[in-house]
C-alpha cells in the first residue's frame, strides 16, 4: 500500500530538492560575484526534473527547448558524486544525476575584464523567484499531506446545522 500513497510525495520531494540545490547554485553565483575567473553556472530545472521522474531504464529523453546554457563538465564545480547502487537507483541517486547532468554555465551574460560572467542582478532575481518556486512546492506538499491525513483519519469536524 506504499506506492499509492508515496507516488505525489516522491514527487514534490523531487521538486523541493532540485529547488534547493538551484538555491545553493544560485547562492554560490552570488557569493562568487567578484571572484576572477568566475563563470556562473545554473540548474536547468525543467529537464533536470524530467530527467530525475524518468521511468528507471528511460533512455528517450524529452523534447526540450533550446536552454541559454551551456553542460558544465568540471566535476569541482559541479561537486558531489551522483553514483549509487547499480541494480536500483535510488531517488537520491536519480536526483544527483539529474542534477549532475542538468548544471550548466550560463551563456549570454558579459563577462568582465576579471573573466567573470556573474550578472548579480540577474543572479538575486532568479534567487527570489526560485525561493518562492520552493515555497509554493512546499505548500502544495503540506497540502497533499494533509488530504492523505485526512483521509487516513476521516473528518475531525463535527458540524451539525440544526
Amino acid at each position: 500500500m506504499q506506492g499509492p500513497l508515496s507516488t505525489g510525495l516522491d514527487y514534490f520531494r523531487t521538486v523541493l530538492d532540485l529547488r534547493s540545490y538551484r538555491q545553493q547554485i544560485l547562492s554560490a553565483n552570488i557569493a562568487n560575484g567578484s571572484t576572477p575567473g568566475f563563470k556562473a553556472v545554473d540548474l536547468d530545472f525543467q529537464s533536470a526534473l524530467a530527467a530525475a521522474t524518468a521511468a528507471p531504464g528511460d533512455s528517450g529523453q524529452p523534447a526540450t527547448p533550446p536552454s541559454p546554457f551551456l553542460l558544465v563538465d568540471d566535476p569541482p564545480q559541479i561537486g558531489g558524486n551522483p553514483s549509487g547502487p547499480a541494480n536500483a537507483p535510488s531517488t537520491e541517486s536519480r536526483i544527483a544525476a539529474a542534477v549532475q547532468n542538468q548544471v550548466k554555465y550560463q551563456t549570454g551574460a558579459p563577462v568582465t575584464i576579471d573573466g567573470n560572467s556573474v550578472d548579480l542582478d540577474l543572479e538575486k532575481r532568479e534567487a527570489a523567484v526560485n525561493a518562492l518556486q520552493y515555497e509554493a512546492a512546499a505548500t502544495f506538499t503540506t497540502g497533499r499531506i494533509n488530504m492523505l491525513m485526512t483521509a487516513i483519519r476521516g473528518s475531525t469536524s463535527s458540524t451539525t446545522n440544526g
